[in-house]
């Protein structure tokens, strides 16, 4: 895969489904390690709710 086929908008999904995925693994580590569920459960939810602030910031950017 070439890397300039890549489009911002594929970018952020990637980035919303990786913070997922963590979350996901956060949840299912709390049930052994509670404080590093915890932990993984909340950089999950960071990383999943940048994708939908950057996408918004892309937006205005090409408005201009």
């Amino acid at each position: 895969m070439d890397p300039s086929s890549i489009t911002p908008i594929a970018g952020l999904i990637v980035v919303a489904f990786t913070g997922a995925v963590i979350g996901l693994v956060g949840a299912a580590a709390s049930v052994f390690v509670a404080d590093l569920g915890l932990a993984l459960i909340g950089v999950g939810v960071v990383v999943a709710l940048s994708s939908p602030i950057a996408y918004l910031r892309l937006r205005r950017r090409q408005r201009r």
